[in-house]
């Protein structure tokens, strides 16, 4: 899209109790970045929190290793202080909320997470691995013995909803923003499911017009 340095990849990151999920961006589009780029991404998140999960206002947080100002590396300083300015959030309707940690991508306090294609394929890859891991040892736990099997039926069922919605198969692929038309990345290990997802994600996207939105 003319004015975009760099396209972003999107990903939205489910927040349990949460009916919309947080977006994370760049996951992996640009291992290098410079600070205006950054601003750029949280320019484009917004307009997708907004498009895609209706957030009015949606809150940016810049992903560093410490919640104050100047935490983190030159980049993350130079990011923040184009963030803080605020000059970008009139043309997307954003706000800036400040730094935040790993440990956040999946709480309510921000609605947009920017930073480096590096290292939010890291993070994004991160938490993925833990949701397996973590679903896996709670299956086997539920089948170690009679009692726990036992159990285990009263709470499947509310349980599902919960695996469900932290599935990355449920969503099926991340918008690529800042490109002129509606690009989805996948997965290269997707499951037809996911891919059904990711048609449907591609459909909503048109529906929205996001390309316009992130255009305009």
């Amino acid at each position: 899209i003319k004015g975009v340095t760099r396209p972003a990849i999107a990903t939205p990151i489910p927040r349990p109790g949460h009916d919309v999920p947080l977006v994370l961006l760049d996951a992996g589009a640009n291992t290098d970045c410079h600070a205006e780029w950054l601003v750029q991404f949280a320019q484009m998140g917004a307009v997708f929190a907004n498009r895609r999960f209706a957030i009015e206002a949606p809150k940016v947080g810049l992903l560093t290793i410490g919640e104050e100002p100047g935490k983190g590396d030159q980049l993350r300083k130079e990011t923040y202080a184009l963030l803080a300015d605020g000059a970008w959030e009139a043309s997307c309707g954003g706000t800036f909320a400040g730094n935040v940690e790993g440990r956040d991508l999946m709480t309510p306090g921000v609605d947009v997470v920017v930073t480096d294609g590096f290292t939010g394929n890291v993070a994004l890859k991160t938490l993925e691995g833990a949701m397996r891991s973590l679903v896996g040892a709670i299956l086997g736990a539920f089948d170690a013995d009679d009692a726990t099997r036992a159990a285990s039926e009263v709470l499947m069922p509310a349980l599902l909803p919960l695996y469900a919605q932290l599935d990355p198969d449920a969503t099926g692929g991340a918008v690529l923003l800042g490109v002129d038309g509606v690009c989805i990345i996948s997965h290269g290990s997707s499951s037809a499911t996911a891919i059904v997802n990711a048609c449907r994600v591609a459909a909503e996207a048109v529906e929205a017009d996001l390309v316009g939105a992130v255009s305009a």
